[in-house]
């Protein structure tokens, strides 16, 4: 069956569909070059951080440490470990947070945590610093809701199981002290009434907003503060805080916070204004004469929802003024130092997250010092491409949605990698979304449009442009997503032999489709046929040329590299046959090479991955025979997404490692020349207000020092340097001279000159004529 170039009739369908780009940072990545004896320099690029923080729970503040459960790296349930100011840290054994059954606040503004004997109604209350212990006994009836030092609070019931006391118990030579305290006239205690507390004070709630408790843990004293609350009457929303010189309280929704004098607690209130937020609930403390304000993140049900991480901390005077942030994002964790200030954890992101203490400055201000780093984790990269220099990276949670990642890699001379940069969202399937690079700085990928049951090719371009052209005119169910076989510039193939061009006349669009796999190198368009045919189609042109390689069999897949053409008589839709014919033939030479196995091409090898021994492997055959395979790496095969490429258009070798760090090489085999593979040139330009002459050129690979010389008899009028995108130059030219003044109507002629980045090959020169119709 001979090649078959089908013009479709109906241009596809095509879907516009706005990606919204969270605003985040760029991570700087460090960069690691290796080189030995024999083998080519390498670029190490570590896995970015993970966009969400390491979450490191807060529990209590003591005045010597505090205790906290830092996020495991399996999911696995964390241990409750105390940390003291000085640096040590020691596993807290059999501490649950709460007693069994309960809820309530333990440990709270103290050194001391309650740790309970099974059933036995006996509670140790432990110095988690030593390990030392003492038992407490709670009398039978009593249930406890919260722990303050070597004091534990409980609550009694009536006979209608209403919370009718509480009591205040504590040891006094070996036995146990039982304090009752009755709420005050009217009111009822709430079944979890503890808001806040240190070893001396409690602040409790009742079974009504409208007023909180402060309790004196050593008299049993109970005095009634007005909350002035406005809200439905839940107790469960209000919170309250406790330090060595205020006590201050809060409930969800309300404008203000309120604060007394913990010495007058029934005294003169003091209003401080809570700020507004979108971030979620918020959480108050205090520090010397500030009130403390972070976020508790409201609940999501968004499978990655785009901040999980909080709001920032900030404090506000208490005697008036603006607030002032202290850190740019926090955890909703703040506890209270008995002997003053508060902890918290966060940082300005996820590599500066750590445990912070704020305490009070000489001058009255505040200040925070760092008590412990609290690393970050490498991100989840599950996808890579490399095309013309521009690695590409498909990371899953480096950012608040999965994404892709560019930057410019340089392997000539020392190995250096630029900044890296978001340039779109991603789908979340590892089965869809793997990265292809197109040579010009572009990213093409295929997503499921699950509601319109169709596969959409999007191209995401260097200048933030994107296009989206549907594959199929018809509903298909979601499957693999890898059928995204080439890109050159503003052509990809999807699917063998569908080919999509992003910048058809109207938009993007399908506008060919083969019968068998095809290839792009630039311009041209490849594909096979029956008796080891194959064919190049000019898609400017339309002129085709033929060629026959060694094999009588049909060509159903192949791949193309300027001199190169790698051909292979299996294909992906027939039953496996690895006795099928497959090599590389030289269009300079006309010979057919030989190869030892299937693989990726690049200029003059080939690299495949060997499933069996988990290694990627490189072929050099650039001098028409076949060399030994060389290991680059061990590499186990992934059967999702693609976690190795080879860049066509410029030699590098990029694969991922099982920690997600980016690793690129040379491949060191000798380099073709720097040509040009496609062009787009206006030969006629109207100079008018607002517009350009704007000829782009395509290269086989990336150059440097490119200039644009655009010469009236001979003589050089305008100097101009192209943009280059990957291995595409772009140049504007807005009809003006050197001089600034309008270039006459006439015939210009223009001169391009690049040098070969790699180094390898003689500097281009390409030449053609512009007519300059009219002035502006």
């Amino acid at each position: 069956m001979d090649m078959k170039f089908e013009r479709l009739s109906d241009v596809a369908r095509r879907l516009t569909l706005v990606l919204a780009l969270a605003a985040v940072p760029a991570i700087a990545v460090p960069t690691v070059a290796r080189a030995g004896d024999t083998e080519p320099a390498e670029l190490v690029l570590t896995a970015p951080d993970r966009y969400e923080p390491v979450q490191d729970v807060l529990y209590a503040s003591g005045d010597t440490g505090y205790l906290h459960r830092l996020e495991t790296n399996d999911g696995s349930t964390a241990p409750y470990q105390w940390r003291g100011y000085d640096g040590s840290e020691r596993t807290v054994e059999d501490f649950t947070g709460r007693l069994p059954g309960q809820q309530g606040y333990y440990g709270t503004g103290t050194d001391i945590l309650p740790v309970s004997v099974g059933s036995s109604g006996v509670v140790r209350l432990r110095d988690p610093a030593t390990g030392e212990s003492t038992p407490l006994t709670v009398p039978d009836g009593q249930h406890t809701v919260g722990s303050f030092g070597r004091t534990v609070l409980t609550v009694s019931y009536n006979e209608v199981w209403q919370v009718d006391k509480l009591h205040i118990l504590r040891l006094e030579d070996g036995v146990t002290t039982d304090t009752p305290v009755e709420p005050p006239s009217g009111m009822r205690f709430d079944p979890y009434p503890v808001a806040a507390g240190d070893g001396r004070v409690a602040v409790v709630k009742f079974t009504h907003t409208y007023a909180l408790g402060v309790l004196d843990l050593t008299s049993g004293d109970l005095t009634s503060v007005t909350t002035h609350a406005v809200g439905p009457d839940e107790p469960w929303t209000l919170q309250a805080a406790v330090s060595p010189t205020h006590i201050a309280w809060y409930q969800q929704g309300m404008r203000q916070a309120f604060v007394v004098r913990r010495d007058d607690p029934d005294g003169a209130q003091t209003s401080v204004a809570m700020s507004p937020s979108d971030a979620g609930d918020q959480v108050i403390g205090l520090a010397g004469d500030w009130l403390l304000t972070a976020f508790r993140p409201a609940t999501s049900h968004e499978h990655n929802p785009p901040l999980t991480r909080g709001g920032p901390l900030k404090a506000t005077p208490l005697g008036g003024g603006s607030p002032v942030t202290l850190l740019a994002a926090a955890q909703s964790d703040l506890t209270q130092i008995p002997g003053g200030g508060a902890i918290t954890v966060g940082g300005a992101d996820a590599g500066d997250w750590a445990v912070r203490r704020v305490e009070v400055a000489a001058d009255g201000g505040l200040t925070l010092r760092t008590l412990s780093k609290v690393p970050a984790r490498p991100a989840a990269v599950r996808g890579i491409a490399l095309a013309a220099g521009q690695l590409v990276t498909r990371e899953i949670d480096s950012a608040p949605l999965p994404s892709y990642h560019t930057r410019t890699v340089t392997l000539t001379g020392t190995p250096s990698a630029g900044e890296r940069t978001e340039v779109a969202t991603a789908p979340l399937e590892d089965s869809y979304g793997q990265p292809l690079g197109a040579g010009d700085g572009s990213v093409v990928y295929a997503r499921h449009d699950d509601a319109a049951q169709r596969d959409v090719l999007v191209r995401a371009t260097a200048s933030g442009q994107r296009t989206e052209v549907i594959a199929y005119d018809r509903p298909t169910p979601a499957a693999s997503g890898r059928g995204l076989y080439d890109a050159s510039g503003r052509y990809a193939l999807y699917n063998g032999g569908l080919l999509v061009d992003f910048e058809a006349p109207g938009g993007g669009a399908v506008v060919e489709q083969l019968d068998t796999w095809a290839a792009l190198w630039g311009s041209e368009l490849w594909a096979g046929g029956t008796g080891g045919r194959i064919e190049a189609r000019d898609l400017a042109s339309g002129a085709v040329t033929s060629y026959h390689v060694d094999a009588s069999c049909e060509i159903r897949q192949i791949q193309t590299v300027g001199r190169w053409v790698y051909w292979d008589c299996l294909g992906r839709d027939v039953t496996y046959d690895s006795s099928a014919p497959f090599g590389v033939y030289d269009l300079r030479t006309g010979q057919n090479i030989s190869l030892p196995e299937r693989g990726k091409l690049g200029d003059g090898f080939v690299v495949n991955q060997d499933t069996g021994a988990g290694r990627l492997l490189l072929t050099d055959f650039h001098t028409g025979t076949a060399a030994a395979p060389r290991v680059l790496t061990d590499l186990p095969t992934e059967s999702w997404w693609k976690n190795y490429d080879v860049d066509k258009y410029g030699g590098g070798i990029a694969w991922l490692d099982a920690d997600g760090a980016a690793h690129v090489v040379p491949s060191g085999v000798p380099a073709q020349a720097l040509t040009a593979t496609a062009s787009r040139i206006d030969t006629a330009y109207a100079p008018r207000p607002g517009t350009t002459w704007n000829p782009t050129w395509q290269l086989s690979k990336p150059s440097t020092g490119a200039q644009l010389v655009i010469k009236s008899k001979k003589k050089a009028v305008r100097t101009l340097t192209p943009t280059a995108d990957g291995a595409t130059l772009t140049a504007r030219w807005d009809g003006t001279l050197a001089n600034g003044k309008p270039a006459a109507a006439g015939t210009y002629t223009w001169e391009l000159t690049a040098t070969p980045e790699d180094g390898a090959g003689a500097p281009l020169t390409l030449t053609g004529t512009l007519a300059v119709t009219a002035g502006p």
